[in-house]
């Protein structure tokens, strides 16, 4: 198995534990963060006026690739709020009505509401596959101001592709992972040293070099990500005009998770998938809408198809959201 769930007794009580749970929440954005900054070297695979898709290379260790999905929008295509309504503040109310393969989302458990929950995907699968089940922890969270400007650096290239559920089943608590005093070693000048033990469970580990190297510094060419602007607004820029600046931002971060109360379904195999979302709002008024993608369909599905399917899916996706919400523009979004 590719992914590995988080075990839910590994997510401290937002009552009894307020900072461990803050803590717990935060690496996962901060993951997010980094995973935005790292997949920018991913191959372009498809490109539009609106969307960049990008794929992993093959990587010997990994038995899936990751997937990287921009959408560039303007007020007149989907605003941040109409965005916000739809992927962040009732998120669970309108994935069913934007995803044609998705049967139900139930809700498990609510461990802060709008915050940290967890949730039950049933999908219908096409072909011969079976139907697919999923269990979920989504954590969220809004930036705005001063903290919708892009953060250092926390995690390394291989620690941020590294299932974060076997780094907190060693630790037990997110306050001893050895990520931030090797990432800011790295800035100021050193290089990252990392506990072998600690580097045996990162999973996958591809080489030490990896966690040497410099961090990667995206070519004035690379496409739009978190410190970036899109590259038509690259001109004004170069043409002595202030470059846009993210303004608000949000973050969808969504991991497999184990949960007495969300065994898998009979007639459904138990699948595992985590993705990271971030949408921001700039300065100019234009939209970004990234997503980061990496999946386990589990069963017998051989991974070539796994991946040739995802592939195929990933852009319609997008394609999909953003029909939907111009279908209900002149209608609610919050399903008053």
């Amino acid at each position: 198995m590719v992914l590995t769930p988080i075990r839910r007794s590994l997510i401290p009580s937002p009552l009894e534990d307020q900072r461990g749970f803050d803590d717990f929440v935060t690496q996962y954005l901060n993951k997010c963060d980094d995973l935005l900054s790292y997949t920018k070297r991913y191959p372009v695979v498809k490109e539009s006026p609106i969307m960049t898709v990008q794929r992993q290379n093959r990587n010997p260790h990994e038995e899936h690739r990751w997937l990287r999905r921009d959408v560039y929008l303007y007020r007149q295509e989907s605003s941040y709020d109409e965005l916000k309504q739809v992927l962040f503040t009732y998120r669970a109310d309108h994935l069913p009505l934007w995803m044609p393969q998705l049967l139900s989302v139930d809700r498990v458990e609510s461990v802060v509401p709008n915050l940290c929950q967890i949730f039950r995907y049933s999908h219908k699968s096409q072909g011969l596959k079976a139907n697919r089940d999923y269990c979920q922890l989504v954590v969220m969270r809004e930036f705005l101001g001063d903290t919708a400007k892009p953060k250092p650096r926390i995690f390394t290239p291989s620690a941020s592709m590294a299932n974060l559920a076997l780094l907190n089943s060693r630790n037990q608590s997110s306050s001893s992972l050895v990520f931030a005093d090797n990432a800011f070693a790295s800035r100021r000048g050193g290089s990252p040293q990392l506990d072998p033990p600690l580097v045996r469970s990162l999973k996958p580990v591809r080489s030490m070099a990896d966690f040497q190297a410099p961090h990667f510094v995206p070519s004035h060419n690379q496409f739009a990500g978190l410190a970036q602007a899109p590259r038509d607004m690259e001109v004004d820029a170069e043409g002595g005009g202030e470059p846009p600046r993210p303004i608000r931002r949000f973050q969808v971060v969504t991991v497999p998770i184990e949960h007495a109360a969300c065994a898998e379904q009979r007639g459904f195999v138990r699948a595992f998938y985590e993705s990271y979302e971030e949408v921001r709002e700039y300065s100019d008024g234009h939209v970004e809408w990234s997503c980061i993608h990496h999946s386990d369909f589990s069963g017998w599905v051989p991974s070539f198809m796994a991946d040739h399917s995802i592939a195929v899916a990933f852009p319609r996706e997008a394609e999909a959201l953003l029909d939907y919400v111009k279908r209900v523009r002149r209608g609610p979004l919050n399903n008053e």
